[in-house]
């Protein structure tokens, strides 16, 4: 039972699967937690133990309970958190460190700074990364004026959001519409940002920060997103962008930040200007990509963690192109049928590489997560 080298919790989805094969295929033996018996990686070949803990958005109390009493079961070296429930473990961080395993990952209060966006972009600002221009509005008249000064579309964004929930796109200036939205959404003054739409592709700078020193750096650029509009990625490639890796580095060092982050750019190709968009102080949803590109960043983050630093990484193999399956297949779908003039966004093939929710020499994962998304969609439609 005892003696793991790491143990991994909230995994359910394809972003733990994949942090789950970069660990494994580095011969380490891994500890996999989720909160139902149908987490994506629970049904792996590459897992040495598993278990099953309370959900952390239900209640935090149990979830940490949960993880601790694992910790002590199973003794691992490390532990990562894959997702939000990072904040979680970061509130309760001191419980960790009387079990004397080693958890790589920021303060509390710089995980919470970077995920939300109310206070991200100003320190974007305070770090000279530029920003689309954007307000905390206090009332209704400051975004009006906000979007007479600026013109339409402008972006209405949650401070604490993930996946594009709590991200609406505003195209007419109709203040008892935009009234609405705030009601029906329950956007709370002060807590959300209205932000100038700016044009250009997406990219993603993935970095691993050993107290505000970059360690490995990965690029990439999106080909197709789950909304068109923003929202997650479906088919990205790998490539570089040193203008964008070096805004990105400028952003976490200045909080000495600690551990893994993808954050996310705006990049007029034709003109080279860049705005942030936001920063995911986590794992993210196209870690698969960088792993199968040569940067394991799940195994860098571990050995990180064990020996105090790891050499730098910043060489990859450029041009690969990662799909999520499940997810690129339900955007051509949508979009096919939903809006024929972006018949091209969706129809434009790629030679595809690897899946990110896929794998030949581990196939069950896939069809366990299908099944968890019908039965989810069961029980929200029941």
């Amino acid at each position: 039972m005892g003696n793991k080298d790491v143990l991994l919790s909230n995994g359910w989805d394809r972003i733990a699967y994949n942090v789950l094969r970069g660990l494994a295929n580095e011969g380490l033996k891994v500890v996999f937690g989720t909160d139902n018996y149908l987490g994506m990686g629970y049904y792996s070949k590459y897992v040495s133990a598993k278990f099953i803990h309370h959900n952390y958005k239900r209640s935090e109390k149990l979830f940490i309970n949960d993880i601790l009493d694992s910790v002590k079961k199973y003794n691992p070296k490390v532990y990562i958190p894959t997702g939000e429930e990072i904040f979680a473990v970061g509130r309760n961080i001191d419980e960790f460190q009387k079990t004397g395993v080693k958890i790589p990952i920021s303060d509390i209060h710089t995980l919470e700074s970077l995920n939300n966006k109310v206070f991200s972009f100003r320190l974007a600002q305070s770090a000279h990364v530029p920003i689309p221009k954007t307000i905390v509005p206090a009332d209704l008249n400051e975004i009006h004026k906000f979007i007479e000064e600026n013109r339409l579309p402008v972006i209405f964004k949650r401070g604490w959001s993930r996946s594009a929930q709590g991200v609406f796109k505003v195209e007419n200036l109709n203040i008892s519409e935009i009234q609405l939205l705030i009601k029906n959404h329950n956007l709370e003054f002060g807590k959300f940002i209205v932000q100038k739409f700016v044009k250009g592709n997406t990219y993603g700078v993935s970095v691993l920060m050993n107290e505000g020193k970059p360690k490995a750096v990965f690029t990439h650029k999106r080909l197709r997103e789950k909304i068109i509009s923003g929202g997650p990625s479906t088919l990205r490639i790998s490539t570089k962008n040193s203008t964008l890796e070096q805004l990105a580095i400028n952003l976490l060092s200045s909080v000495k930040f600690h551990g893994v982050a993808m954050t996310e750019f705006k990049f007029d190709e034709e003109t080279g200007d860049a705005w942030f968009i936001e920063c995911n102080p986590r794992f993210w949803g196209s870690v698969g990509l960088a792993i199968n590109s040569g940067v394991n960043f799940p195994f860098l983050l571990y050995r990180m963690a064990i020996d105090g630093d790891v050499e730098p990484v910043t060489n990859y193999k450029e041009g690969v192109i990662v799909e999520w399956w499940l997810g690129d297949k339900f955007v051509k779908l949508k979009n096919i049928f939903s809006n024929i003039r972006n018949s091209n966004y969706v129809s434009h093939s790629f030679k595809i590489d690897y899946y990110d929710d896929f794998y030949k020499d581990d196939p069950l994962p896939f069809f366990a997560w299908i099944y968890l998304l019908v039965r989810r969609k069961i029980v929200k439609l029941r």
